[in-house]
């Protein structure tokens, strides 16, 4: 199990870090689009696709990520009390939080890849002048869908220890 959660944590900080680079790609998009249009009165077709469409796909993919490094918004009011007494209740609670998780992320694999699997059977474009391909953002949900429940199977085998802590083993295993 040990290695089932490290290699899923490398898994979603690698796809975390590529996520991030599609957000400096948005934001260079943005920097020749303002330039572009404001300087030089040469606005572009497809900036405003192309940022939209990276940062959906940054938003998706970071999700893993996100949940890896436990920045994930909890309901605090609720779960605190609970995780603070600890013991059989927490896991329980952390066992029920899964399962609707799974839910979740079961529906966006299913639902997002048969919209992906449409999307490139049907060779889908936006429908704009520019018409980017539309397959690579409606892939990024299934796939979110499927890093998201890896990593949050790894996060409840920590939780309920039955695999150490990767963070807290890098800080002091080296």
């Amino acid at each position: 199990m040990n290695h089932y959660v490290r290699f899923v944590g490398h898994v979603n900080e690698w796809v975390g870090r590529i996520a991030g680079l599609l957000i400096v790609a948005v934001v260079l998009i943005i920097l020749k689009e303002v330039i572009g249009r404001g300087v030089f009165n040469a606005p572009s077709l497809w900036a405003d696709e192309s940022m939209t469409y990276l940062a959906g796909m940054a938003y998706a993919l970071g999700g893993g990520f996100t949940l890896l490094h436990r920045k994930h918004v909890i309901v605090d009011l609720v779960y605190q009390p609970i995780a603070d007494r600890g013991g059989s209740l927490k896991k329980i609670v952390d066992v029920i939080a899964f399962v609707l998780f799974s839910i979740y992320c079961v529906t966006l694999i299913y639902f997002g890849a048969e919209l992906a699997l449409a999307s490139i059977r049907e060779h889908e474009g936006s429908g704009t002048l520019w018409n980017p391909a539309l397959w690579p953002v409606k892939l990024a949900i299934p796939i979110a869908g499927v890093l998201l429940l890896l990593q949050g199977f790894a996060n409840l085998l920590v939780d309920l220890g039955l695999a150490p802590n990767p963070a807290a083993e890098d800080i002091h295993g080296r």
